[in-house]
């Protein structure tokens, strides 16, 4: 059982939403509005309402939040929470408050679909427009979408907004403005790729992609800004597993080969979704893969049968090497479909076991061992990360569905030194990814806040709440002008 549970009430829910907010595009249930389609962005930055006390180290800072917001097409709708057309939003931190704006990602996806009325590009689980005839047109270079709804990432100075294809979309950290597609200057083709970089040490960005072929393979590339992608490893294999995230070290990434497993074939001639391009074959297990940053070589262990969305962190322990993941049982896609999450149906993708994998040098396969919480959206202190193991881990989880649990309803931390598992629980709330921010000259691994996008009942609009790393505790709540569509992954823009 976690310890030191704070129940937090919704704050007072203002007589009016702020002058010229964008509301929903239709009515909405309680907090489920976070699932409701947005059809406007802000037209000029607003004002936010804020609650108790904003460290002032925060001022000059932004908080960047991605995510998809039109589900809804006259035509047809997006059938999956991660297909929605993306919506970027910024909650800037001035001397004198906190102003609030937003801006759609201006990509080909975008545009066809909203001409069109209906996914064009498709998605994680929305079929590509078009019949037979147009996959056989497309054959050698499926069309593929560049709505990058997912993750934000930083490459070589430039931000980047990134889903799980190879197209990725710049824009502008502080005007939200898109700045164009990133040409891969490279020939490398490489229709699926991770929607979780990374970022070394150096400021070096890597990340993961999947070429298929006779025998397919999973390249680790490095990348600049002029977008040439240089591969430092390939690891082949027959049917690669579902690729989201990797994990990078200090000296090595390590690639999980989930036993969701891609059918090459499908990606070229079926009329499917993303996600039913794969398999679930447990009889076939897992791999993990551990590549040397710096010649290159790889060691693979054999794994049960695994999904994970998300690594915790990676680490060598000796000539060992370890990764702790958040992984479900089997694939998750269909109970986050969109349809579902707005009826409150339960989803146990909000408790994905936390799992230590230890890679022994000399073996073949992984040894499991089972850790404290059941978790999602991991978040660390990233630069303690790429030196070596952390203490703390911060996630957001939700109550056991057994008691009433439907969506993520709190903020946990995992202590890895004292066992401890803690909470603050959000009362009548969804909150999801709870993003670090460390104090600028922090020297202990939790020292600074962490800043919780939810939404409560009774709340207006959404809300930022302002959490104590360390404690836990609640330091300050922002009060925006509208709901912020729910997303998946944030990220700090420092003063």
């Amino acid at each position: 059982m976690a310890d030191a549970v704070q129940t937090v009430p919704p704050l007072p829910a203002a007589a009016r939403p702020a002058a010229g907010a964008p509301g929903p595009a239709s009515p909405g249930g309680g907090r489920r509005r976070g699932f409701v389609t947005r059809t406007q962005a802000t037209e000029a930055p607003l004002d936010a309402v804020v609650h108790g006390h904003l460290p002032e180290w925060l001022r000059g800072g932004s908080l960047l939040l991605n995510g998809p917001a039109i589900w809804d097409l006259p035509g047809r709708s997006y059938a999956h929470w991660f297909d929605g057309l993306a919506l970027l939003h910024r909650v800037h931190f001035t001397d004198t408050g906190v102003r609030y704006a937003s801006r759609f990602l201006d990509t080909e996806d975008a545009r066809l679909s909203r001409q069109r009325g209906r996914p064009e590009l498709g998605g994680y689980d929305t079929p590509v427009a078009g019949g037979l005839l147009s996959r056989l047109l497309h054959v050698f270079n499926p069309r593929r979408t560049d709505n990058g709804c997912v993750v934000l990432s930083q490459c070589d100075g430039q931000w980047l907004a990134l889903t799980e294809s190879d197209r990725v979309t710049r824009f502008d950290p502080h005007t939200l403005a898109t700045q164009g597609e990133l040409r891969w200057a490279d020939k490398l083709k490489l229709p699926l790729m991770a929607a979780h970089p990374a970022v070394d040490a150096q400021g070096g960005w890597w990340n993961v992609g999947i070429r298929f072929g006779r025998r397919c393979e999973y390249l680790l590339v490095s990348a600049d800004r002029s977008g040439e992608r240089r591969v430092k490893a390939s690891i082949g294999c027959e049917r690669p597993g579902y690729l989201h995230a990797f994990a990078l070290g200090a000296r090595h990434a390590v690639i999980w080969e989930c036993a969701w497993r891609a059918h090459p074939l499908r990606f070229l001639f079926a009329g499917e979704s993303y996600a039913r391009h794969f398999d679930w074959l447990p009889e076939q297990g897992s791999r993990l893969h551990a590549v040397d940053l710096g010649d290159g070589s790889v060691r693979s262990w054999e794994a049960p049968a695994l999904f994970a969305f998300h690594a915790v962190q990676a680490y060598e322990q000796g000539k060992d090497i370890v990764v702790d993941l958040c992984v479900d049982a089997a694939p998750v896609v269909e109970e986050l479909g969109i349809e579902r999450l707005r009826a409150g149906v339960p989803a146990a993708a909000a408790r994905a076991r936390h799992v230590r994998f230890v890679l022994a040098a000399g073996q073949s396969a992984a040894r499991e061992e089972t850790l404290p919480g059941r978790f999602e959206l991991p978040q660390v202190n990233a630069r303690r990360a790429l030196a070596g193991p952390v203490r703390h881990v911060w996630a957001a989880s939700a109550a056991d569905p057994a008691e009433g649990g439907a969506f993520f309803d709190r903020t946990v931390k995992f202590d890895h030194a004292s066992g401890r598992l803690a909470e603050h629980v959000f009362a009548g709330a969804v909150a999801l990814e709870p993003l670090f921010v460390p104090r600028p000259g922090a020297g202990a691994e939790d020292d600074g806040v962490l800043l919780v996008h939810t939404l409560a009942d009774d709340d207006v609009g959404s809300v930022v709440r302002v959490l104590d790393a360390a404690t836990l505790e609640e330091r300050a709540a922002v009060e925006l002008p509208c709901v912020v569509p729910f997303g998946f992954h944030g990220a700090w823009v420092g003063s």
